[in-house]
């Protein structure tokens, strides 16, 4: 199963609604925009969706999410655990968009720092076990 683009129209209000703070990092994940603080994802795209991961029962904080659907990007039923699609009708303008992402940056920024990975395991590279 072959996973679409995102249209570039949201692309750009995703790109427009990521707060400004020096610690947001943006880059690609599977292809698609996302953004990170401290090593944390918060925010990105999926085809035509918004994902957030919200750890912890933060989700539980944000009234506007309560009908979000889990996040399933291989369609299993089961749902990636803490990701959830944010409902289009939040997506829908830069403003809302904006607010809510804002929000999930600063929930997500409280959380302990992720220690960075090796290039080594970046790469895919396993280390080789020695052979007595």
């Amino acid at each position: 199963m072959a996973w679409k683009k995102s249209s570039p129209e949201l692309v750009q209000r995703f790109n427009a609604a990521l707060p400004s703070h020096p610690d947001v990092v943006r880059r690609k994940m599977f292809g698609y925009p996302a953004s990170f603080v401290k090593g944390n994802f918060f925010a990105g795209m999926y085809e035509d969706s918004v994902v957030v991961r919200l750890p912890n029962g933060i989700k539980e904080r944000f009234p506007e999410l309560r009908d979000a659907l889990a996040f399933d990007p291989m369609g299993r039923g089961t749902g990636l655990r803490d990701w959830y699609q944010i409902p289009s009708a939040l997506v829908e303008t830069e403003t809302k968009l904006a607010r809510l992402l804002a929000s999930t940056f600063e929930e997500i920024h409280q959380l302990p720092a992720k220690p960075p990975k090796s290039k080594a395991v970046r790469r895919g590279v396993t280390a080789k076990k020695r052979v007595p």
